[in-house]
Order: C-alpha cells, then structure tokens, then sequence
C-alpha cells in the first residue's frame, strides 16, 4: 500500500549522486503521460506489489480519458510514495515495457538508482548468507510475509525452490529488489530467528563480504550473480562458474527466475547435437534460463574443456535468434505459476477426474466438481490453456474448441492434432503425454520441462527461415511462424481508433475486482473490434455490460463467414476463442491476464491493413551444387505491392561463393479469381542419364539450369515441351521429377540479394546483390 510521503535521508544536498526516482517521474511527466495511453497492465502490476489501495485503482479508472489517468496515477506516486516505493513503481514499469514502445529508450537508458545503506550491506552479505541461512530461511520468510514486507507470491516462489540454498538466494534477492525498506525488515527478521548470525553478518564477515562484493560492483545483479555462482560451486554442482559468468554476460542474462531465451538453440549453435542439448535441459534442469544456462554451459565443458571455443562461439552469435516473443515469454511466467503450485505440495494427486479426457472443469471455480481442489484446477487450467495456445502457433487451421466436450476436444485429443505437425517435435508429445497419464509429483514436474521446451520452440522472437538439412546439398526452408493467406484486407486506423475510444467510457463496476475489470475491459475492445470486421446487431448495447455478455457476443460473431479460415487469420481466431473459455479473474492467473491483453495486441496488429494479409512467397527449399554450405536465408524488407504485382527481397549468405537452386511458390487471394498458388514457370529435374537422354533433352529446347553427374534440372519451353519431356523419359528410362519453380542464383561472394516478383500470373527473379539468376 502506497504510504505517506516521506523525506529521503540517503542523500545529502548537493551530494554528487543521481536524481531520485521521484524527480527523475516528475522531471519526464510530459513523455510519461503520452506515452501510458493504456495504464491498464501497469496498474496490475503495481496492485500486485501493493504500491496502490482500491481506492487508488479506482480514482484512476474513474478518469475520462487515457492522459488523465496517467496523469492520476503519477500524481500519486508523487504525493502518496516515499522513495523506496518509487523505486518499486519504477521496477513495475520496467516489467510492462513491450506495452510502452514510446518508453524503452527512457527506461533503457542510464537509470541506476543509488542503493541505501542497508541495501549495500545485505549486497555485500549475500555470500555468507547464502552459506549460513539454510536453517532459518523458511522462519525469517514467514516473518516478512506476517509483517507484509513479502507478499504471498513472494512466499511461494521462496518455497518452490529445491533447495535451502536456492531458497535463500530467492529471498535475498526479492528483499534486494523491494528497496531499502525490505532490507530493513530483513535485518529483523534475521536478528529475532538467528541473534548469533546477525551480530556475525555485522562485525567478522562484512570486511571479507565487501571486497568479494567490490570486484563486481557494477549493478546489483553482478553482485548477486557471483553469489549464487560461487554458493553452487562450493556445493559442487557447477564447477564452470568462470565460463557461465562470461556466457551470461554475452547474452545479457541476469540471474533470477525469468525465461525470454530458447537455450536449446544456444547449445546447437555452439555444435552440440540437438538431441543431446534437449536430453540434457529435460533432465531435472528447472526452466529458466539461468539453469538452463548453467546445464549447457557444463555440458559443453564436460565434453570438450575449451572454454575459449564456446566464448567464441558465443560472441559469434546473434541473440535475437534466441529471444523468445513476448508471447512466449507470458507463456513461460504462466507454467511457472503451476511449477510453484507443484513445489508447495498443495497439488493433491489422486484425481477426482480424467483431466487428460474431461476439460469442462478447467475454465473457472464454477465448473468444479464437489471436492475439487482448487490448486489441482489451476494446473491443470495452465495446462489446457498453453497446450491448447500451441494449436495457434503449430497448425494452420486450429478449428478445435476449447470446451469441447468429445475426445478430440481433451488435451488427449490436442496431442493428438500436434502429433506429425512439423513445428512439434513428436518425442517431446509422446513423453508430455506419458508424464500426464501417470500423473504423480515427479511426473508433473516433468511435464513442465517438456511443455516449457515446446513453447520456446514454437515462440521465436524474429520470424525468419529455418533451415533443415542439408541432405545431398538440400536444404529445407520453412518460416519459424506460420503465414496464413486469407482475403481479409485490414482496417485503417481511424476505424479502429474510434472502435477502442468507444470503449474509454464504460464506467467502472465497483462490484468488480481489479483482474475482473480488466478481463472484461480486454474483451470488450474485442468485441468492438470484430464489429469492425463484420457489424453485429446488438453491439450497440454493449455501453456497460457484464463479461458473460461481452463473451456470448464474441462467440456468436466469430461464428459468422466473415471468421473462417479463408476470410480470416485462423490462428488469431483460435486465441479469442481461448480468450473467452479461461478467465483469469475466476482462476486467479495474473500471467493468464497478461497473454489476454497479448491476444488484443495480435488483434490489432493483424487489423491494421497490409500486403502479407493476401500473399506469401513461400521459399521452400535451397539446394546447393557442390561443397559449400547455406548458413541462412532472410528476408530483411517484407513484401510490398507495387506496378500490379508483389515484391520481396532475400538475402542468402553461403560459407563461400556458390551456385545453388532455390525452389519458389507463391499463395496469394485476388477478388476476381479467390485464392490462388503459383509454381510458374514450372520446372523439372531428371536422372539416371546417359549421353544419349543428355543430348535429347538438350534438344528439346527449354533452359537447362544445372547438371550434376547423371541429373539435370531444366525450365519447361514452349507449347507441348512437357508432353515431349515425359515421352522422351519414357523412351529412355529416366527417372523425372516435377520440381515447382526454380530459379538459380550463382554468388560473386559469401552473401547475395535476389528480388522475386509475382506478376501476370508467373514467378521471377531479379538478381540484386552480390550474384547473377536464371
């Protein structure tokens, strides 16, 4: 709860020190207030760390217009918080950046804010009292949840961990992050459960502590990264703490519980073996990226004791090719929440129910059977709500319903769908699959790991081509996120802008908790949304509604024509059917809340009009003739419609200059002719050659392309060439194979650029960097 103010005593005036946190808001108050355009999942995460009363949301809320409620929110920042909780505010929105792009150069920059005395003195004791306190931890943790100084997802999250260590490390780092003021509190609770080990922390070690803290002075979490390092090295469990210090420096990694990176990904690009890096993460390695981290960086070292080759390696690398989508990352805090419900032990294990096979109980408290538990429903709500999210990112038509009350509607059935799906490794299901069947403690738990690695596999954060292969010289080509080709055509801003202001004036329902105002906030702009798409009697009504009528409104207009998988991104449909199935605010999933207002920012960002809504390149495969490798293919621009037809630059970068086949189809939507797929001009490959079917084909005219021992790969000629390529194959026995599109691009150097076109209902190409095309 937000205090009265108070004066800071940490820094004297005129003292060379940064500005504080409340002046440097006041300072930035023209940029904060247009740029908070939507306070909502500010406001969340600030009520959640108890900065703001029910009151405080409500005067917020009650503002007419966005500025204003900015402006409100700041305003109490400045007349109801001291420092420390400025501090936390601060923290809160650094949390809810992806929803600010206008800010993240603001909180970017240089923002360090200078520690307190006591904050200075438990960074300098983090060591030792991860070494001393194992004992105590749990009584000291309960004395800070009783006096409020932790909340109860505090408390959890310190009792999730596996070990007293960990669960040291966890709450010094939660009291280190809430300010001074938590330290403080921290120092009582220690001296009333453990007097001899305060006096200790405050006379033998604080020398020792300091000089261990000052070779890392830099941030707070270079500090509190070494401590946990060495606390596993002397536990015996990383003997690389050097080499991960240097690795999670390239990459930005800080220590604590987040997941925004696929670190699969990492141990394949350093050259360990997919299989080996994913048995590896599976086995008992928790999901975060530090120990994540931690297990490939050992395993790399076990393997072959060259720190220098994986430093290397790894300064080689690109680290957006790692980072997950946002998206991904919600997903990831959301099955965390069901990790922390499995480490308290409050998840009863034997069932009362088929959860594999019956889903109506997941989706809210009123669903539940007589004698449920409640913390049963909410892991297995994660996991019907994640799994069934996959649909969206895995298959390009996700038709199943979330309520379905059939097998194929179970999660039974969900596994089933994504068995045999590309983007889905299938040993990664048939295991999810085992885990859920047998159920169990330790079975569940796997289960996570095993749902984690699937989404990080299906959540990249750059859309790029993923190669696979090669296998003769061929690469497969397939594009990390899936394109569906629809004849929606998008809405202009203007349309869509007055849609969400006709939101900003829905009073607030005092009878409504803050979670359950938002949901029904989120799914109100939904609804005025899809009216934009196709206009619905009865939208006019919903002035001030209740969720139900919002839900059932939602429901009906995404049944009509104008929502089918030909009209409309299946996918997206997909997440607002989920949206309206699973209520945070029933289930008590704050992370749940967040990846609704994800789904309304896909909504809006697939509304906005574009050429990708009604065409695709699909770059399908590259072959490459002779030794070199493919290292990758990218699109840097995106396509553009242009003088009657489409556009789109790739840029292929080889381990030397080269001469290779790029095999090309376009999908595209035209009102006067529907959907469409183009493989013109078509081409063909031919094998088991002599000099005799060599020479013929030859004469038949048409472009030979490439020769590679007894194969040819040739574009077809004039009127009757393919009819005269097939009696010729007949007559001399050669194997002939229907090969699309091909266009070949022979480089100068190791990268090229090839523009592709669609007009007049045929493929080109049109070399633009670095090569020739034919």
């Amino acid at each position: 709860m937000a205090s009265s103010p108070q004066m800071s005593h940490d820094f004297a005036p005129g003292s060379d020190v940064r500005q504080t946190v409340k002046a440097r808001l006041l300072a930035s108050q023209k940029l904060l207030v247009a740029s908070l355009y939507n306070v909502a999942p500010l406001l969340d995460c600030v009520l959640a760390t108890n900065l703001l009363s029910q009151d405080n949301y409500h005067e917020i809320k009650a503002e007419k217009t966005p500025q204003n409620r900015a402006r409100k929110l700041l305003e109490i920042v400045q007349a109801q918080m001291d420092e420390s909780e400025a501090t936390r505010f601060l923290e809160c929105l650094r949390e809810c950046k992806q929803h600010y792009p206008r800010l993240r150069t603001w909180l970017s920059a240089e923002t360090e804010i200078p520690s307190g005395p006591t904050e200075r003195q438990l960074q300098a004791h983090f060591y030792s009292l991860c070494g001393r306190m194992s004992s105590s931890v749990l009584p000291i943790s309960l004395a800070l949840f009783s006096s409020s100084t932790l909340t109860q997802f505090d408390l959890e999250r310190i009792q999730a961990a596996p070990t007293p260590t960990q669960q040291t490390q966890t709450l010094l780092s939660i009291c280190l992050s809430k300010g001074e003021s938590a330290c403080k509190s921290f120092y009582e609770a220690l001296y009333n459960e453990d007097q001899q080990l305060a006096e200790d922390m405050n006379v033998t070690s604080l020398e020792k502590d300091l000089l261990s803290l000052s070779l890392n002075c830099n941030s707070e979490a270079s500090s509190v990264a070494i401590a946990v390092e060495e606390t596993r090295d002397t536990a015996g469990h990383l003997p690389y703490s050097g080499v991960l210090r240097q690795v999670t420096a390239q990459l930005g990694v800080a220590v604590g519980d987040e997941a925004r990176l696929n670190v699969c990904e990492l141990g394949v690009a350093v050259g360990l073996p997919r299989r080996t890096v994913r048995e590896c993460l599976l086995e008992g390695v928790s999901i975060e990226d530090m120990s994540q981290l931690e297990a490939v960086v050992s395993l790399f070292m076990d393997k072959t004791q060259d720190a220098d080759r994986l430093l290397s390696r790894v300064a080689e690398l690109s680290i957006q090719r790692l980072q997950l989508s946002e998206r991904g990352c919600l997903s990831l805090k959301l099955l965390q929440e069901a990790e922390a419900v499995l480490h308290s032990g409050s998840h009863s294990h034997p069932h009362t129910w088929d959860h594999l096979h019956d889903q109506e109980h997941l989706h809210g408290p009123d669903q539940l059977h007589v004698g449920d538990c409640r913390e049963q429903c909410r892991v297995w709500a994660i996991f019907s709500f994640l799994l069934w999210d996959c649909l969206a990112e895995a298959l390009e038509e996700p038709e199943m319903k979330p309520n379905s009350r059939s097998k194929g509607g179970s999660l039974v059935g969900v596994l089933q769908h994504l068995q045999g799906c590309e983007r889905v490794e299938a040993v990664l299901l048939k295991e999810l699959e085992q885990c859920w069947e047998e159920g169990g403690a330790e079975n569940l738990l796997q289960s996570i790991r095993l749902l984690a690695q699937i989404l990080r596999d299906l959540h990249p954060l750059q859309n790029h081509l993923k190669l696979s292969g090669p296998v003769d010289g061929l690469y497969t080509c397939r594009l990390s996120r899936i394109h569906r080709v629809t004849s929606f055509q998008g809405i202009s801003a203007r349309v869509i802008r007055k849609a969400l202001n006709s939101v900003v004036p829905a009073s607030v329902r005092q009878e409504l908790m803050p979670r359950a105002q938002q949901y029904r906030d989120v799914c109100l702009q939904v609804a005025r949304l899809l009216h934009t798409v196709q206009p619905e009697r009865g939208i006019s009504d919903l002035t001030d509604p209740a969720i139900a009528e919002v839900t059932q409104h939602i429901c009906l207009v995404l049944s009509r024509p104008a929502f089918n998988s030909q009209a409309f991104d299946a996918g997206i449909r997909h997440r607002l059917l989920a949206l309206i199935e699973f209520n945070p605010a029933q289930l008590g999933l704050g992370p749940l809340m967040q990846l609704h207002q994800e789904t309304l920012s896909d909504l809006l960002h697939y509304l906005q009009p574009g050429d990708h809504h009604s065409f695709w390149f699909d770059l399908q495969s590259v072959r490459v003739l002779r030794q070199p490798r493919l290292l990758s293919v990218s699109s840097p621009r995106g396509l553009v419609a242009i003088d009657n037809g489409v556009e789109e630059n790739f840029r292929f970068i080889t381990s030397e200059a080269t001469s290779f086949l790029v095999q090309l189809r376009c999908l595209g939507y035209e009102e006067a002719k529907g959907h469409f797929l183009v493989r013109e001009p078509r081409c063909f490959s031919a094998s088991q050659l002599g000099e005799e079917s060599q020479c013929a084909i030859r004469w038949l005219g048409g472009q030979i392309l490439a020769e590679e021992e007894n194969k040819m790969w040739m574009r077809e000629g004039g009127s009757g060439w393919r009819e005269e390529l097939q009696t010729l194959a007949q007559r001399h026995s050669v194997q002939l194979f229907d090969e699309g599109c091909l266009f070949k691009v022979t480089t100068f150097e190791i990268e090229c650029e090839v523009k592709f076109i669609y007009r007049c209902g045929r493929l080109w190409a049109k070399a633009q960097k670095g090569c020739e095309v034919l």
